[in-house]
């Protein structure tokens, strides 16, 4: 018997986010930073996908979250 499963036309459709890479700024030197999405990603407390990452220029050490409504990336200088 064939598979009868349908797949959704996804043609139209802009690709998944979690794929994509987004360039951030770093809050201290202004510096561009490319930022890539896990594709298994780490889910805080809040329910918000978290995000480290390290400023390639300054070496800040920074947090961010991914906004589920538009999946921007916001980041901000962790303390230490």
């Amino acid at each position: 018997m064939a598979n009868s499963a349908v797949r959704p036309d996804t043609s139209g459709e802009r690709a998944p986010a979690i794929w994509t890479t987004q360039v951030v700024a770093c809050p201290r030197c202004n510096a561009r930073l490319t930022f890539h999405r896990d594709p298994n990603p780490q889910i805080d407390a809040c329910g918000f996908e978290s995000c480290r990452l390290q400023c390639t220029e300054c070496e800040t050490m920074l947090g961010g979250v991914v906004d589920p409504l538009d999946d921007t990336v916001l980041v901000s200088a962790l303390p230490g």
